[in-house]
């Protein structure tokens, strides 16, 4: 396997870890808990929505969805740990060992629904503290289907030093047998000026395509 191969496996492995996250976070049996548990936590930021793309932008279709980006982010393919494919843009950083990065993920048949999965999510997350700045919100959707998004920041291995990494994790529930993930990240120092939360937003599935 090639050098970069190697790399863009190592760059996943936050991905695939922020996808994993799920019962085993929520403790309780969420059939005993009540509604309440799972609702959107305050959010201290203008309400997001989905986003026309860009003139500059091109459509990439999947399976289920289309999302779009702009020419320079690259199209790859690898094979997500349930077994599904995981269709991915990237685009290197500054960080050769994080590069700006967009995936998308299929759950098929998920044990929990997508409002138990991204309060897990939040709840993990949220344990690293403050300077995580973990939220989530509810995100629009058409009637029949839901949508969460969830927002933090970790500390990641870097290029000789950690790096202080963003993330962006949109949970889309299509149908009872499937939820659609699509995760942005990239440092958190370029996060602001990079294209990912855009091409997050671009995303469309389910009634919307």
């Amino acid at each position: 396997m090639s050098r970069r191969s190697w790399g863009q496996r190592a760059a996943l492995v936050g991905v695939l870890a922020a996808l994993l996250v799920n019962t085993v976070a929520c403790g309780d049996d969420p059939d005993q808990r009540g509604d309440d548990v799972y609702q959107p936590s305050p959010d201290a930021t203008p309400s997001i929505s989905p986003l026309d793309p860009p003139a500059d932008y091109h459509r990439v279709q999947g399976d289920g969805f289309v999302i779009s980006a702009p020419g320079e982010f690259q199209q790859l393919t690898e094979e997500s740990s349930n077994g599904e494919p995981m269709m991915i843009l990237e685009l290197p950083s500054q960080v050769k060992a994080l590069p700006q990065r967009v995936a998308v993920v299929r759950d098929v048949d998920p044990k929990q629904d997508a409002a138990q999965q991204s309060f897990a999510l939040e709840a993990a997350k949220s344990a690293a503290g403050p300077s995580a700045e973990v939220s989530r919100v509810s995100f629009p959707a058409p009637e029949g289907e839901s949508a969460f998004l969830i927002r933090w920041k970790e500390t990641r291995p870097g290029d000789g030093s950690p790096v202080e990494v963003t993330y962006w994790q949109l949970m889309r529930q299509v149908s009872d047998e499937l939820i659609l993930n699509v995760v942005a990240f990239a440092p958190s120092e370029e996060f602001e000026t990079s294209e990912v939360s855009k091409i997050l937003l671009t995303f469309r599935a389910g009634a919307q395509i």
